[in-house]
């Protein structure tokens, strides 16, 4: 929810992860035109109504417009855009890793055409698989490799991308800064990447402190990405924590939840006219 938004509500990031994970709760396909199919939904619905994406990067933004002149086709972006939305899927196939990297893929594929965001795609899930198993330090980095791995084959090339993540195993005992510090004087050239070996060297530390990770990994994305000073409360904060848990308890049932373009066009006119209502 740190990854893009505004001064009291999430982005268009967060808006993609949900999105996601109404694909599995409403038992639809994970496949990249069905994801594909939601990201013009939130942003040009059929019916005319409004674009509801808050803080597009310039890259979703470029997606949307393309998309308006022809069928939706993945552009060679270099950034961790559509990242955000394997985390779902790690969740989900947490238990069956050939569906989490085909999922994973499949989802990233919707926008992003390089190797590279798949494989990085897949790492992100994999990590968040073994953190559902209670993986964490090198453990949990293993597991994001392993899954990289998998996923190189998969695609049917070589990025290298596992092999710089190898390096990520000396930085899991690093605060953020220092982790994120490291890992820029890599000199990658390659911000998909960079973003990758940050996450997961952060997420990697153990949770016995986890108020101080999230601490101290939104004062890294902040940083890097130029967001007001975090924490602030979080809209639909509810509302999360039940898709949540329906997807850890792999519970595909949508009938008693809102809309999601819904909840997001009222939070929009909440935004508007200042008067945002906790849930």
């Amino acid at each position: 929810m740190l990854v893009s938004g505004t001064r009291g509500a999430y982005g268009s990031a967060v808006q993609q992860m949900v999105f996601t994970a109404y694909q599995f709760l409403r038992s639809l396909p994970i496949e990249r035109y069905t994801t594909a199919a939601n990201l013009l939904e939130y942003a040009a619905p059929e019916d005319g109504r409004m674009n509801v994406f808050r803080t597009p990067g310039a890259w979703l933004n470029v997606f949307i417009e393309e998309a308006k002149l022809a069928p939706p086709t993945p552009l060679p972006f270099v950034n961790a855009g559509a990242a955000i939305r394997a985390v779902p899927v790690g969740v989900w196939f947490r238990k069956d890793p050939a569906a989490l990297v085909d999922g994973t893929i499949e989802t990233i594929q919707a926008t992003h055409s390089r190797p590279e965001s798949s494989v990085v795609g897949c790492m992100i899930a994999g990590a968040v698989a073994a953190a559902g198993y209670g993986q964490s330090g090198r453990d949990l980095v293993n597991g994001a490799i392993e899954i990289g791995r998998q996923s190189e084959t998969r695609v049917g090339t070589s990025t290298g991308v596992p092999d710089v993540l190898e390096r990520t195993r000396a930085l899991v005992e690093l605060g953020a800064k220092d982790v994120s510090a490291e890992v820029m004087s890599w000199e990658l050239d390659d911000p998909e990447v960079e973003a990758a070996a940050i996450t997961i060297a952060i997420a990697a530390r153990p949770f016995d402190e986890a108020s101080i990770v999230v601490r101290d990994a939104a004062g890294i994305v902040g940083a890097h990405s130029g967001l007001h000073r975090w924490p602030w409360p979080v809209p639909n904060d509810l509302w999360f924590a039940e898709v949540g848990r329906r997807l850890a308890r792999q519970h595909a049932y949508v009938d008693d939840l809102p809309d999601p373009y819904a909840v997001e066009e009222v939070l929009n006119y909440e935004l508007a006219t200042d008067t945002i209502v906790e849930r």
